[in-house]
């Protein structure tokens, strides 16, 4: 009935031993049904039962199709449903939210239907599931409920049971006629109660805990409840509408690759699959399943926190396909066993997932470091269920303008996160309709896992996370803000001329585009006027300053919007970190007088990859020492003589690294470190660090530190920047307890991270300097 083949035509001569269960909202509806199945059985008194299967809010009455389910084991239970078809629907998907208070117009009541039938009853369309006999549905129970209630495959449950596979036939034939978009999952909760593993596993935690199973089938009842999406065809249009609105300031075509949307289309439809996207914004993960929707692929299941469960939104979300999580439910094992056997249904049954695999959004514009939760659950899962084949496939949102930038910046400069709520979500959506440019979407390669690993296995947990985060970055393209934003704070406070930003802007395209780095369509073709746009986005926006009184225009950034604008060029820096290592290194050594540096330049590079560890993700050694070469290799063939020959050596490479972004990349991190190196180091012998004290006194030092410009920028001040800088404190073992020989090492690093910035510091007047030569300048 459900299981995926042809449908049998229903023939008048075949109509001796028939079921019709009829699945019908209303009298309109099952007088319609009754009428084709008069006209069609062969039948003056067919044998029929009349369930509301498509509303599945309540529990069926099954009193007359348990009667009728004692025929012949070769009876056939045939499904029917009227589908009502809405004029010009499937072009311009008509629905309106009025349609919440009214009613879904292609699930009309008894008077709307009547109304539609007088005025053309071609809009009622007669749906046949694929039938079943009751000897393969009675097997079908077997191996899917193992065997269900005590009363047997004739029993209320075996009734319930083809009740439901009727329904889900009839899903199967209705989206014949109205897209998968519109594949939702159905009795849900049925089916994890009925299933054998949930209650195996019940049974098990039953024995762990000493709680009797039926005390804990009742608390897993309403955790079902609570835990479960319940997604409608009414609800996901709506929440299709919403995302619309949600991008009513951006331009209203999201850019995507069609081969990309091709292998995305193709891995929803055969693998069990989660969409884990990259989180800058609350309404980046409205982009898959945006994409989803207008393309006519299977609808996502979504995470959310549990804060964003509040009032009427909380339930408008649940039936458009969102799953609510708990914080933090590490002391509730029935939670977590309903959580993890719903999310293996899904699998089980293709419904694919989508998440934010860093967890929460990103402060900082870098890729965070992956949260495991959901993913060790999905894996889980897998395991637990023998589910192969599950596809992590890494999904990027690229944005001209990301509206809560603002709101990050505030955050690291110590103001409190203001709580969701209602108000909070109606004046964000306003702030959404301002102009915001373009959005592209980027997909990348899928992580496939063959067979998931087990539970304890938490390396191989960590190696799939990373791998999806190194995919992500791959893919992660430079856009005209990003890259604005990188060359304008390596200027800063200079500003550059129209001309010289283009050059720039040229220069750095190029090297990305030699190095296979991925690149917007207005960077990528050289359109002026795509490109003018943009910029002129930006400028209203107040990111960028135009100043254009005088006799060429001036764009600069504001010292003030310095830690907004190091969000866009953060979300690019991990492309231009080995390139920026190697330029600090080599403006480090240029004026040594030594012979050969290669030694040197080694050392320094490993020393770079400790002291920056909590910002990057970095590949093992061996591989990011071959990634070295190779950029060494694209500045100058003959990098290795350069290098032996000494500081004559050094000097030619850095000639050839214009333009110079390494202080664009490190220089924040550096400075933000020597705010807290200096707080420590300033510590008296027996003092104890204490966290909040210590990054609450380093957003009062670094704002003073930038007053007395010993920092550059106010982008170097921010919590999570001092709270990594602490992290690598503790890792050199400098957090404990202060001693004499402790409080020298912290001078030491302290006297390094100046150092490193003074370096950075040159780097930034070598770049003014040569501001005029950059127009053409290649690598």
């Amino acid at each position: 009935m459900a299981d995926g083949t042809a449908r049998t035509p229903i023939m008048k001569e075949d109509a001796a031993d028939r079921l019709y269960i009829i699945d019908a909202r209303n009298g309109v509806e099952r007088q319609l049904l009754l009428d084709w199945v008069h006209a069609t059985a062969g039948d003056n008194d067919p044998q029929w039962a009349s369930l509301a299967i498509e509303d599945d809010d309540h529990a069926l009455p099954l009193e007359t199709l348990r009667a009728r389910l004692d025929g012949q084991p070769s009876r056939q239970v045939v499904p029917l449903r009227v589908a009502w078809r809405i004029p010009g629907f499937e072009r311009d998907r008509a629905l309106k939210f009025r349609h919440i208070l009214f009613g879904d117009p292609r699930h009309p009541g008894s008077l709307r239907a009547r109304l539609i039938l007088l005025r053309d009853r071609r809009r009622a369309q007669i749906l046949v599931g694929e039938a079943a006999t009751l000897a393969a549905l009675r097997d079908r129970f077997a191996a899917q409920t193992g065997g269900g209630d005590a009363a047997g495959p004739d029993g209320a449950e075996f009734a319930g049971f083809v009740a439901r596979q009727a329904g889900l036939a009839l899903d199967v034939a209705e989206r014949g006629i109205r897209g998968t978009r519109y594949k939702v999952p159905r009795f849900v909760a049925d089916g994890l109660r009925t299933s054998p593993k949930f209650r195996a596993a019940l049974a098990e935690l039953s024995e762990t805990t000493g709680r009797p199973v039926a005390d804990l089938f009742r608390e897993a009842r309403p955790l079902m409840k609570e835990v479960i999406a319940r997604p409608s065809a009414l609800f996901l249009d709506l929440r299709a509408r919403l995302d619309r609105m949600m991008f009513g300031g951006y331009a209203p075509e999201m850019e995507v690759d069609a081969a990309e949307l091709a292998r995305l289309r193709a891995i929803l439809r055969e693998h069990p699959t989660a969409i884990l996207f990259t989180h800058k914004t609350y309404i980046d993960g409205a982009t898959p399943s945006r994409l989803t929707h207008e393309n006519d692929m299977p609808m996502l299941h979504s995470f959310g926190g549990a804060n964003l469960d509040f009032a009427v939104m909380g339930e408008f979300f649940r039936r458009s396909g969102m799953i609510f999580i708990r914080r933090s439910f590490q002391d509730q094992p029935v939670y977590k066993l309903v959580l993890r056997h719903y999310i293996a249904w899904l699998l089980a049954k293709r419904f694919p997932l989508s998440w934010a695999f860093e967890g929460t959004r990103s402060r900082l514009g870098k890729l965070m470091p992956p949260k495991y939760g959901l993913m060790k659950y999905v894996l889980d899962a897998a395991h637990a269920t023998g589910t192969r084949g599950v596809h992590f496939v890494p999904f990027v949102t690229s944005f001209d303008l990301i509206r809560d930038v603002e709101e990050y910046a505030a955050e690291q400069a110590g103001r409190s996160k203001k709580p969701e709520s209602l108000s909070w979500f109606i004046g964000y959506m306003k702030s959404l309709k301002e102009p915001s440019g373009r959005i592209r979407l980027d997909i990348g390669n899928p992580v496939v896992i063959d067979a998931a690993p087990g539970a304890d296995d938490k390396r191989a947990l960590e190696r799939i996370a990373f791998a999806v985060a190194v995919e992500a970055n791959r893919v992660t393209p430079l856009t005209v803000t990003s890259v604005m934003c990188l060359i304008l704070l390596g200027m800063a406070p200079r500003g550059a001329t129209s001309a010289e930003l283009l050059g720039a802007i040229g220069a750095v395209t190029d090297w990305a585009r030699a190095r296979g780095i991925r690149i917007s369509s207005d960077l990528e073709s050289g359109d002026d006027a795509a490109l003018s746009a943009t910029v002129d986005t930006l400028v209203t926006s107040g990111l960028l300053t135009r100043y254009e009184a005088g006799s060429e225009n001036i764009y600069s950034i504001d010292p003030a919007k310095h830690p907004m604008a190091s969000y866009y060029r953060n979300i690019i820096a991990h492309h231009f970190l080995d390139r920026a290592m190697i330029e600090l290194v080599l403006f480090e050594l240029r004026d040594a007088d030594s012979g050969d540096a290669t030694a040197a330049v080694w050392d320094k590079i490993d020393r770079l990859r400790d002291l920056f560890k909590f910002e990057f993700f970095y590949p093992p050694r061996d591989e990011h020492m071959a990634a070295l070469r190779a950029e060494l290799e694209r500045i100058d063939p003959v990098w290795d003589r350069r290098l032996a020959s000494g500081d004559r050596g050094i000097a030619q490479l850095l000639r050839r690294c214009q333009p110079v972004v390494g202080h664009a990349i490190l220089l924040p991190f550096a400075e933000a470190y020597s705010v807290v190196a200096d707080l420590l180091a300033r510590a008296k012998p027996g003092d104890v660090v204490d966290e909040k004290v210590l990054l609450d006194a380093a957003l009062t030092e670094g704002k003073q530190a930038y007053l007395l410009r010993r920092i550059s920028s106010e982008a170097a001040i921010g919590k999570l920047l001092f709270a990594n800088g602490l992290s690598l404190m503790r890792h050199m073992g400098l957090a404990e307890t202060a001693t004499p020989d402790v409080l020298a090492q912290r001078r030491a690093l302290l006297a390094e991270l100046r150092g490193l910035a003074n370096v950075m510091e040159t780097m930034r007047l070598s770049t003014v300097a040569l501001a005029d030569r950059l127009v053409g300048v290649g690598e």
